[in-house]
């Protein structure tokens, strides 16, 4: 049995499951972009060799709290520009690495890097060029990346293209009807649509006709928890693959969601809340 791909993540087999003996192949994320692991904060003679890092935190922790008080229309950007590689190694290591990956194609061989901190809410991006060197670094407050939010679709098209049935071969059965629900859905803005994929019976020829039809996107994320989530825009306007797999790596949900930025990949107002205090006691371990 072939296995189609989406940005290489795998959609596979009859009702979107792997056949026993096919190993999944799914595109890593970054190298630069590790699992989570603990903060491990520095020693105080390391701290006040790099006392700008103290000034940044001070600084990111205005921005946590702005935010929190404010809402959506404070500011959400600490560039790092200026800052030396010591100094953000220290505050990278204080700041260590959340559960959400972010990897979005700026369409010029280079891509942005984002990583969610330890702290939810807490984002850093790096912009790397065609040749992986990278020029620009920013801390980022918020839900989730405003690039994502506002940019993932800037090319998309409108619509889902659909397929005449007529012209199709006998094994393609569900994905023109699937194709046509999705359409519905774009045009209506009905966030929060899922098509289950998982329960359908859809043969090799249905999965690689939606994969076809709604190409792919800008954005994929990884969401790493007791398994991983791993959630691909496609080339449609609000139209996501979601792919959830368990702790050996088996896929065992996939789902197309019509909506602006799957909930699986986004920070809550509760985290920001949660992560502004974290900070604060952490700046005072610091002290």
């Amino acid at each position: 049995m072939s296995t189609m791909h989406l940005l290489g993540i795998p959609v596979i087999g009859v009702g979107s499951q792997p056949a026993e003996s096919e190993a999944l192949d799914y595109l890593p994320m970054p190298k630069d972009m590790h699992v989570y692991h603990q903060a491990v904060l520095p020693e105080n003679e390391d701290l006040q060799a790099h006392p700008h890092v103290l000034t940044l935190l001070q600084q990111l922790q205005d921005l946590l709290d702005r935010r929190v008080a404010g809402g959506a229309g404070t500011e959400r950007f600490l560039p790092l520009e200026g800052v030396n590689a010591a100094d953000k190694k220290l505050l990278a290591q204080i700041l260590a690495e959340g559960e959400v990956s972010v990897l979005f194609d700026t369409g010029d061989g280079g891509h942005i890097e984002i990583q969610e901190c330890s702290l939810p809410g807490v984002w850093w991006h790096r912009t790397l060029d065609a040749d992986k060197t990278c020029h620009r670094e920013t801390l980022e407050i918020g839900m989730i990346p405003q690039l994502v939010r506002e940019s993932t679709f800037d090319d998309a098209l409108p619509d889902v293209p659909l397929a005449k049935a007529s012209s199709l071969p006998e094994t393609v059965i569900n994905a023109p009807w699937l194709l046509a629900e999705l359409q519905e859905q774009v045009q209506k803005q009905n966030f929060g649509h899922v098509i289950n994929l998982t329960l359908l019976p859809l043969t090799e020829d249905d999965l690689s006709l939606l994969s076809q039809q709604l190409g792919v996107g800008k954005v994929a994320i990884l969401s790493r928890g007791y398994g991983n989530c791993r959630v691909t825009a496609s080339n449609v306007e609000d139209v996501w693959w979601v792919q959830y797999f368990n702790s050996t790596d088996t896929l065992i949900l996939n789902t197309l969601e019509v909506v602006e930025v799957p909930l699986v990949a986004c920070a809550s107002p509760e985290d920001l809340e949660d992560s502004a205090g974290r900070l604060r006691e952490i700046r005072e371990a610091l002290q």
